[in-house]
């Protein structure tokens, strides 16, 4: 029976696309039994195996040379734009973390800003002290904890400015390693050498990767899609879990799963699925519920009764259109209602979606479909939950001019939401200049996304699968997994 990931019924896919949950050793061996029987005799542009001859072993080691040398060239694009990230963020480091300086110079990070403001400078580090309180899901407070009492031990008597920069820089380190795994990963889904340079060199993740710890939810929540796409459930909801301890948006994930169990009508990947992430929720919860259930209490109180985030359709409503139109300020609670309310209205038609669609959906487009759904009517929005959707657009529609577009967008807002911030915070005269571009920023940030997602759907009706994705994509190098770009190296493709 053909996947699930694979997006459709037996016989949908002919050719190329039809051997993407071929793993890399069947395909292997079957090249060479067609091959033959190797010959000792050097043929014309046959590579020497390390006895002289024609063996299989040189060609393999080229072929693994490739591999490697391709795999070095995603980290190191991958380090080099977390690199561009620390850089935009070098005046913050220099001079000052607070005041004027971080939104006016767009240098603003989280990452320092908690480090002082937490205490976590002055050794009270959250689950260590009683009133070091952060506002986030218990492992992403324990990630904060970790590199803070490491930062904390190697500095321990500093200037606080000193001491946030060494704290930053030590988490720097950390997502640069995320981000170049979670490009390796991907390269086991996406075939094409351009998506995944794109990905590794994304604007938006060079813009605002440092400015939180997103980018460990991002590359846990890959890892459960790659497990996924390989209908490996219990891999996959260990990793939800993990996700959904960071931040809960990786829980909606089993949305996807649910739209094609009940498609499928087969009740056990969702059951395996589910059961995986919740258990592995609680292995990772309860210990520190017991621990200390004040801190693990404050995020949910906290986000409850949180406002509208800046960067959020609510804030642009209370800031701008609300008053415009003669309306007040959206209350929490309102805005807890539309939010879940519209959420709910969503995920129904995207399951209405699953189930009319003519042929079965991927797991890359009903997972992007749920995350934007929740990311447009979530009352929370920071410039860098665009991290949450770099993998998952290149996944669904692995389009490189699509995404460039969108990704230029995302870092116009990221922009003009910091210079509205700093404008605002001191009552600068251009306020009302920056207001107005502040609101076309997020206007245009929601019809983005929006209509990726239009096209997502466009696709799905139309019963086209994510194109450029294979399995084992990292296992060759560009030269041998470029997109065909012909109907004779298609075919060419399928018979090799």
């Amino acid at each position: 029976m053909v996947g699930w990931p694979a997006g459709g019924e037996p016989g949908r896919y002919a050719g190329r696309d039809a051997r993407w949950h071929r793993g890399g050793a069947e395909l292997r061996a079957e090249r060479r039994s067609r091959r033959g029987p190797v010959s000792t005799a050097r043929g014309p542009g046959r590579p020497l195996d390390s006895a002289g001859g024609q063996g299989q072993t040189g060609e393999h080691s080229r072929v693994s040379f490739s591999a490697s040398a391709w795999r070095w060239v995603l980290v190191a694009c991958a380090v080099w734009t977390i690199g561009v990230s620390w850089l935009v963020r070098l005046p913050c480091h220099q001079l000052q973390w607070d005041g004027r300086l971080p939104y006016g110079g767009a240098c603003y990070s989280d990452i320092p800003f908690l480090y002082a403001r937490v205490g976590m400078v002055d050794g009270h580090f959250p689950y260590l002290v009683p009133d070091a309180l952060l506002e986030y899901p218990v492992l992403q407070s324990v990630i904060a904890t970790v590199t803070g009492v490491f930062s904390w031990a190697i500095t321990p008597v500093t200037s606080v400015h000193v001491a946030q920069g060494i704290y930053f820089d030590v988490n720097a380190v950390t997502i640069a390693a995320l981000w170049a795994v979670t490009v390796l990963v991907a390269s086991k889904m996406i075939a094409s050498p351009r998506v995944l340079l794109a990905l590794a060199l994304a604007p938006a993740v060079a813009a605002t990767a440092l400015i939180n710890w997103d980018l460990w939810v991002v590359c846990v929540t890959v890892v459960a899609l790659y497990f996924l796409r390989r209908e490996r459930w219990v891999p996959a909801g260990v990793f939800l879990g993990l996700g959904t301890a960071l931040k809960l948006w990786p829980f909606v994930l089993l949305g996807a799963v649910i739209v094609l169990g009940i498609r499928r009508r087969e009740l056990r990947p969702v059951v395996t699925t589910a059961v995986s992430l919740v258990a592995t929720w609680l292995v990772v919860n309860v210990p520190f519920y017991l621990w200390d259930r004040e801190q693990w209490g404050y995020f949910w109180g906290f986000s409850s009764d949180r406002s509208a985030g800046f960067s959020s359709i609510y804030h642009v409503w209370d800031v701008a259109i609300g008053p415009a139109l003669g309306y007040g300020e959206l209350g929490a609670g309102t805005i807890n209602v539309i939010a879940y309310g519209g959420f709910a209205v969503l995920c129904a038609g995207i399951l209405a979606l699953g189930l009319l669609a003519r042929r079965e959906p991927s797991i890359e487009q009903l997972s992007l479909l749920i995350v934007a759904a929740f990311v447009l009517t979530n009352k929370v929005y920071s410039p860098q939950f665009v991290l949450w959707l770099v993998p998952l657009v290149l996944l669904a529609r692995p389009r490189v001019v699509e995404f460039l577009i969108w990704q230029a967008i995302e870092v116009f807002h990221w922009v003009a939401i910091f210079s509205w911030l700093n404008a605002v915070s001191w009552s600068d005269e251009s306020l009302p200049a920056w207001t107005t571009t502040y609101v076309i920023a997020v206007l245009a940030h929601v019809v983005a996304v929006a209509g990726i997602c239009a096209l997502v759907i466009r696709d799905v009706l139309s019963g086209r699968a994510p194109r450029d994705l294979a399995p084992d994509a990292a296992n060759l190098g560009p030269e041998h997994q470029g997109p065909a770009s012909t109907a004779a190296e298609r075919r060419e493709s399928t018979n090799a």
